[in-house]
């Protein structure tokens, strides 16, 4: 961005002494804006799979950002922090609580938080002036709760022309969320292909499903030091970039477990020769990322099965499965990571088909013959 100065002199005849010079940076002030989008591959994505936060199901985030000038104080606090808004009038996002312009020189770097909940703490690393780390601490996750940190937008100077191309901004600091949270949903379903009678059926009511697992813990977000950020005569930067964070951990704390249960109805079914349909048993729902064995995340079911052949003759039994570690069973999965949605397919097969083991006992011929005597 260059600067154009310009000296004007006003020199009046009778009055020299009193001429007047002033320095004027005719640079217009420009508000700072941003270009926001959201990490994850849905409908309404831009080419490299983001959507929009509105989609997100949010209009406003927090930002942090601190100021380095070209000469001066480093890590000033610019925004400490500022509430950004959509403006759909005119098609950008930029601070509520007051406009914030560009400085002269320099740079400022963005770190910004959306969702549901949002840090407890953000500032600078003590040791390191391009680190940023945020806090969550003791956050108990709902599981519609959505958390949300933006990558670290490092050494700006400017509004850069939007690269997202979301909610029509042509302009804005590239702010790219990244979900802090996991998903995770449960179907079940009943196996009868080995069966090759189709007059069998099997017939499941899930009486009760229960998924115990951590919901309590801290989040800790640390940002990675850029490289070294170099200027051009006029003291802007030459780089400006993004940098996804670098750990975004979470430590759960040592709290009872909580609860996912079934949906209200749960009746899954297969004839003979067929794997029924897959029906719904836990609904999708947000959890803390967690190591699974660590946490002792488990499942616990109850179902009522009914064999009916022909349509007839119906045995029917409860079978209780007790709570069983998630991680028991083959191809388990470890840890639950943030942005990532998993699936857990519940699979029912009938018992197998009964078989019979006969033999017949030898003819003894017996030794000892008895007399009678008939009068």
């Amino acid at each position: 961005m260059k600067k154009l100065f310009i000296l004007a002199a006003a020199a009046v005849a009778v009055l020299a002494a009193c001429t007047k010079t002033e320095v004027v940076d005719n640079t217009p002030d420009k508000a700072i804006t941003f270009q926001v989008a959201n990490y994850t591959n849905q409908t309404k994505a831009d080419s490299h799979g983001h959507t929009s936060l509105i989609d997100e199901g949010f209009n406003s985030f927090k930002t942090y950002a601190w100021y380095t000038p070209a000469s001066g104080t480093a890590n000033q606090a610019f925004m400490a922090p500022a509430t950004v808004e959509y403006d759909g009038t005119n098609k950008l996002w930029h601070a509520t609580d007051r406009t914030y312009f560009w400085p002269k020189t320099g740079y400022v770097n963005f770190f910004s938080f959306a969702g549901s909940k949002l840090p407890t703490s953000v500032a600078l690393d003590d040791t390191d002036s391009y680190k940023a780390k945020a806090k969550y601490e003791d956050q108990t996750i709902a599981i519609d709760d959505n958390i949300l940190a933006a990558d670290g937008a490092y050494g700006f100077s400017s509004n850069p022309s939007a690269s997202h191309g979301l909610d029509n901004v042509s302009e804005g600091v590239p702010t790219l969320f990244r979900h802090m949270l996991a998903k995770v949903k449960f179907d079940i379903c009943v196996d009868a292909k080995n069966v090759t009678d189709d007059k069998n059926k099997w017939e499941v009511t899930v009486n009760s499903a229960v998924v115990k697992y951590r919901n309590v813990g801290t989040l800790d977000v640390t940002y990675p030091a850029t490289p070294s950020i170099t200027f051009d005569a006029d003291g802007h930067p030459t780089t400006a970039g993004t940098t996804d964070v670098f750990t975004a951990a979470w430590t759960p704390k040592n709290v009872a477990n909580a609860e996912l249960t079934k949906v209200a109805s749960v009746t899954p079914s297969a004839n003979g020769g067929e794997i029924g349909t897959a029906v719904p048993l836990i609904a999708e729902s947000v959890v803390m990322p967690q190591v699974l064995a660590t946490t002792g995340v488990t499942i616990e079911l109850n179902y009522t099965i009914t064999h009916t052949y022909d349509g007839s003759n119906a045995v029917v039994e409860t079978v209780p499965i007790s709570a069983k570690a998630l991680t028991a069973f083959a191809n388990a999965i470890d840890t639950w990571n943030r942005n990532t949605i998993y699936t857990y397919h519940i699979i029912i097969k009938p018992n197998g088909e009964i078989l019979f083991d006969p033999a017949v006992e030898e003819w003894v011929e017996e030794t000892t013959q008895p007399s009678y005597t008939i009068l």
